[in-house]
């Protein structure tokens, strides 16, 4: 019994280890620089003329819904490429650099291993998120108070009251940043690390860098089109037992990342609440472990 209780013990500590060592490997790939790049890019949108055919009482709100949509796209564009890529170049980089080949001659269990590798991309993908997340955040606030002070002038010079301007004002501000947009980031990141481990369980089994990546993509597209994808190849014709056992069966093989892609819908003013984040943050642990141990029988299936 003391074998085991050791073994769970000791696990926190390997797994930081080697988690450590690669996001000491993933900050020498400078992958920093593109989260800067992403972020510029973010502080040049104040900047883009912007035109609407809409009143004067909402065009702040298209403004400031316009700035939410394209920096959660940029976000979500470079964590799905970075999670992929910086995932696949792992296990193949270790073996390059012997880094394997020394960790695996110590008592570090496979498992320890893949969980430390997910939990070091994860770590720094978190991070540059909530980067780029900061600058959104301050972008959004540095323009709702400047669209406020615009609009009240506006609204006063074509004659509204103090009273009769206030709710334009109040939707300005809902428009801005909000608990719900934070909370569709968290389950888009949620999202990333799902696929992260899956990338990790591609890379395991096949042969190259850009074999995990193609894999890697292709699993994340199907996952977030399988609903429709099996609506299609079923149209025209009844849903029996065993298409339904296959989507299930699909559903478990390939997760369904459209589960994880709200943030769009809580940009646009959709809820997002508490007990749902919950039963995301779930699915994805499920998702996660799943992979990490399927991963591991791989592995430990092969020779170094």
């Amino acid at each position: 019994m003391f074998g085991p209780v050791q073994y769970l013990v000791n696990m926190p500590g390997r797994i930081s280890a080697v988690a450590g060592v690669t996001l000491t490997q993933l900050v020498r790939m400078r992958l920093f620089l593109v989260p800067a790049v992403v972020a510029v890019l973010f502080l040049a949108l104040q900047f883009i003329p912007y035109q609407a055919n809409v009143g004067i009482e909402y065009q702040g709100i298209a403004q400031l819904q316009f700035i939410k949509d394209v920096s959660m796209g940029c976000m979500q564009l470079f964590g799905l490429i970075f999670c992929v890529a910086a995932t696949a170049l792992l296990i193949p980089r270790d073996t390059e650099d012997r880094i394997l080949y020394t960790i695996l001659c110590k008592p570090v269990p496979r498992f320890d291993y893949l969980a430390g590798k997910a939990l070091g991309v994860i770590s720094l993908l978190v991070f540059m998120i909530l980067l780029l997340d900061g600058v959104m955040s301050l972008l959004l606030a540095q323009r709702v108070a400047s669209i406020s002070a615009e609009l009240g002038a506006a609204l006063a010079a074509n004659g509204y009251s103090p009273e009769e301007a206030a709710p334009y004002l109040e939707q300005v501000k809902a428009a801005g940043n909000s608990l719900d947009t934070q909370r569709g980031i968290m389950a888009a990141m949620l999202g990333y690390g799902v696929l992260t481990t899956l990338t990790l369980l591609i890379s395991c089994f096949t042969s190259g860098t850009i074999v995990s990546i193609i894999f890697g993509l292709g699993a994340y597209f199907v996952g977030m089109f399988q609903g429709n994808l099996f609506d299609a190849a079923t149209t025209g014709q009844g849903v029996t037992t065993a298409m339904r056992w296959a989507e299930q069966t699909c559903a478990v093989v390939l997760p369904d990342f459209s589960l994880f892609s709200v943030a769009d819908t809580a940009s646009a003013g959709a809820e997002l609440a508490w007990p749902l984040m919950g039963k995301m943050a779930l699915i994805a642990l499920g998702y996660m472990l799943l992979h990490l141990l399927t991963a591991t029988w791989i592995f430990s299936k092969k020779e170094f």
